[in-house]
């Protein structure tokens, strides 16, 4: 069954964004379903005219701003997850979240998507201006025009018989959803309905059984008078079994959501590949492998009812006086060039763990991760890598003592957050919060990096990280302010082999202070524990 994405995953990040829409088909959208509107200077974007600068907290309309200043918004202002009402999207002092043009979502976002787009307001110029964006994109074929004036789909297919029609009542949410009985009346005199949109309200009763609705259109989809059938929007308190239900209707083409965790479960369902808590203190080496970023003694790896990644205390001077003696000053600039072209820094340690075996096509990875501290040159990450894992490096001596790599031999980039490029991974970012990471290419200094998402003095969280194809979605969760999943970035990656690798790592490092950068910021202890693994794939 097709699942419809309303305004993308609107319940897990802020809607109608590059974010919200590209994570729903990350996680099984084939459909996405909004509104549109036209600035005033005439660029189409998703939302509708009142609700998407609502999105801000703005009581302007889309169509008396400039796209320039509509773009000044933040369209996350007032977006809460489900069940968060203390969660803040996007951190004070950082960029916000802006609203992008119909036309530049369709060059990033897939090929493969359908687009639903309502036409509520700006009538024929509207349609019009919709249809320009997708015919110079060769996509006309990917576009279903709704509207709730059958006038309005007439004046569509009149300029491309390629557009598909949808009648919609009007709004995209809730009883009323579906179209008005005069409009139905004349959409289907017409003779060229695709589709009707309608909440699963309008078509089964309290009862169970089919409204009168319900049995026209389900009438109407076996004669062919609506060609694909109806798309069933969401209702208000979304129960799962909701879309069991709407699904299960002869006339259902596809089921629409505002949360694609939730139509998972019943429209998308997974192969759980691993389920692991790390309880105990024997690590399951044919499944997993412990190593290091680098190789000196300030990071220890190893299990007891977690994965541990601990990080001791620097015992160098993070701040080393510059010397008097010009020869003196030379050498010492010299050493830290060659840490640079070597990568081999004292202050930078970290490690983690690999999932041995491969992961192949798609697939949603999540795992809790603890952090004794949230700080400045710290953090921790799950990524999805080409490189297979390096060798294992077993936590202790024969004596029982810890073990410590102590060459170039004992390391490996795999276990280094940000390293072995490419890959793409969910972060908790320092204390700036929680974040989207990736590489397109093969070198380390073409890092590339979301911006922050939530609280980042949050220690304890759940990562969770998604694939479907070249497209990957980044995710947080934790027990203070976001209690459901928030979409923290998403990427294209087509560097991506088909199989990669899952790494689960932590680090510390010195970094110049923003303040005074001839200075440097305290060198951090911390710890970081990984729990609770959970891979599903997808075939």
């Amino acid at each position: 069954m097709r699942i419809a994405a309303v305004g993308g995953n609107a319940l897990h990040a802020p809607p109608h964004t590059r974010t919200a829409l590209t994570s729903a088909y990350v996680q099984g959208a084939d459909i996405l379903v909004f509104d549109v509107a036209v600035t005033a200077d005439g660029r189409v974007v998703p939302g509708s005219d009142q609700g998407l600068p609502r999105q801000a907290g703005s009581t302007a309309s889309v169509g008396e701003l400039t796209f320039t200043r509509l773009r000044a918004l933040d369209l996350s202002a007032v977006f809460r997850p489900r069940g968060s009402p203390d969660f803040r999207y996007r951190p004070q002092g950082h960029a916000p979240v802006r609203a992008e043009a119909l036309d530049d979502l369709l060059d990033a976002l897939p090929d493969d998507l359908t687009y639903v787009v309502r036409v509520s307001t700006g009538g024929a110029d509207t349609v019009a201006a919709v249809m320009d964006v997708f015919t110079r994109r060769a996509a006309t074929a990917r576009l279903v025009v709704a509207a709730s004036d059958p006038a309005l789909l007439r004046h569509a297919r009149g300029l491309d018989l390629d557009v598909g029609t949808a009648l919609t009542g009007p709004t995209l949410h809730g009883p009323g959803a579906g179209p008005d009985p005069g409009a139905l009346d004349t959409a289907l005199g017409d003779g060229a309905l695709d589709l009707v949109l309608a909440g699963l309200d309008d078509l089964i009763g309290p009862d169970g059984r089919p409204t009168g609705l319900g049995l026209r259109l389900g009438e109407a989809r076996h004669t062919k008078d609506v060609r694909l059938g109806v798309l069933v929007l969401p209702r208000a308190d979304r129960g799962i079994d909701d879309f069991a239900l709407a699904a299960a209707q002869p006339y259902t083409w596809a089921v629409g959501t505002e949360s694609t965790f939730d139509t998972a479960e019943t429209l998308r369902p997974g192969t759980r590949r691993l389920d692991e808590t790390f309880a105990g203190t024997h690590i399951d080496t044919r499944r997993y492998a412990l190593g290091y970023a680098k190789a000196n003694a300030y990071c220890h790896v190893f299990q007891d009812d977690g994965i541990h990644v601990r990080i001791t205390p620097y015992t160098g001077d993070p701040q080393p006086p510059r010397p008097a003696d010009p020869v003196e000053r030379r050498l010492a600039g010299l050493e830290e060039r060659t840490w640079d072209a070597l990568g081999d820094w004292p202050f930078y340690s970290g490690g983690g763990f690999g999932v041995v075996h491969g992961l192949r096509g798609d697939f949603a990875a999540e795992v809790r991760v603890d952090s004794a501290v949230a700080a400045q040159a710290t953090m921790c990450e799950m990524a999805a890598v080409n490189a297979d894992p390096g060798t294992h490096r077993p936590p202790y001596n024969d004596d029982g003592s810890p073990w410590f790599p102590r060459s170039f031999r004992d390391k490996d980039a795999f276990y280094d957050p940000h390293g072995a490029p490419p890959f793409v991974g969910a972060e908790h970012d320092e204390d700036d919060g929680y974040r989207i990471n990736w590489n397109l290419g093969t070198l380390y200094d073409t890092n590339q990096y979301g911006p922050p998402v939530g609280d980042g003095r949050v220690l304890a969280a759940r990562l969770r990280l998604e694939r479907r194809g070249a497209c990957f979605a980044a995710y947080t969760r934790n027990d203070v302010d976001a209690h459901d999943w928030v979409c923290v970035g998403t990427v294209r990656n087509d560097s991506m082999n088909e199989t990669v690798h899952l790494r689960c790592s932590g680090k510390r490092w010195r970094q110049e202070d923003a303040a005074d950068p001839t200075r440097y910021m305290p060198i951090q202890a911390n710890e970081f524990v990984f729990r609770n693994l959970r891979i599903t794939c997808y075939y």
